[in-house]
Parts: structure tokens; C-alpha cells; sequence
């Protein structure tokens, strides 16, 4: 049962997103770079150990419009362990013309201290900075109480035509 939680999960991110029949979907490749960790990892993980904070992944993004998109993929996380993701993007502050700031939620697995790896809720603050055909974001994601500690994603991306 497990083995379909997340691609049922990732199939109603797709059927939820607001869609508007004139406006086309916006398709970006993202790859996942990095994340820094704001406390030591010994509060985490086991006596000298450390966060990987080299996550390399790839995934995508699709924006319908202005402000929402929907975002899949993979990276090895900062416990060394592989995780999938898929998230709902709600960015309702424009800061400028290429800066969009918000929130989004989704689901994430393979986490050992958080739902021993499965299947997990997953939520956080992006900021998205995005040019014609390149774009940026940064994730925020929260502190969870002997789990993880405030961490700070970089992803880089490509708009495709």
C-alpha cells in the first residue's frame, strides 16, 4: 500500500491545480543544489555525524498562472537517503518583476526520524526568482521538533519553450 501513496499523492496535485484554459502551463527543469542547516546535526542525527548539504536532484515545475505552480521530483536529502517530492507552490507576493514570494505543501519521503522514511507531509516558504528561460528558488523549510532542524534549499531551474 505504501509503494502508491506517493504517485496517488502526486496525481491529485495534478488534478487540484487551477488551470485556465487561455494561459499555457509554464514547464521549467529544476535542479536540486544544496541546503544549509541552521543548528548542528548532533541535536539530529547520531554524535558526529553531519548534514549532507550537497543534495543533488532533478525534478520539475509546471506554473499555471501567476502565483501557483505544482513541482515533482528527487534528491538525496541531508541524511544521505533518497526522497521523493511533490508540492503545491502558492506564491501571492510579486516583490518586483522577477521575484514571487510564498508557501507551499506537499508530500516528501525518505526521512528515517520523520515517519520512519515514508510517506510525510511536507510544507515550507519559497522564493521564486525567475527571468525569461532561468530562475532560481529558495525554500525555507521549518524547524520539526527532533527531526530537522530550519533548512535552506536552493534549487536552480530552465524554462522550456
Amino acid at each position: 500500500m505504501r509503494a502508491f501513496a506517493f504517485p496517488f499523492c502526486c496525481l491529485c496535485l495534478l488534478a487540484a491545480a487551477p488551470v485556465r484554459a487561455q494561459e499555457a502551463p509554464q514547464w521549467w527543469g529544476v535542479a536540486s543544489v544544496g541546503s544549509h542547516h541552521f543548528e548542528r546535526a548532533d541535536r539530529y542525527l547520531g554524535e558526529g555525524e553531519q548534514f549532507r548539504e550537497f543534495n543533488p536532484g532533478a525534478g520539475f515545475e509546471v506554473g499555471f498562472r501567476p502565483g501557483h505552480a505544482i513541482a515533482a521530483g528527487y534528491f538525496r536529502n541531508s541524511v544521505d537517503h533518497d526522497s521523493l517530492y511533490a508540492l503545491y507552490q502558492y506564491t501571492p507576493l510579486q516583490l518586483g518583476r522577477f521575484v514571487r514570494v510564498g508557501g507551499m505543501l506537499g508530500v516528501v519521503n525518505g526521512y528515517p526520524g520523520y515517519n520512519d522514511g515514508g510517506v510525510a507531509p511536507g510544507g515550507g516558504f519559497v522564493l521564486k526568482a525567475e527571468g525569461d528561460r532561468i530562475g532560481t528558488n529558495l525554500i525555507l523549510l521549518p524547524r520539526i521538533p527532533n527531526s530537522t532542524p530550519w533548512t535552506l534549499g536552493l534549487q536552480l531551474k530552465y524554462r522550456f519553450r
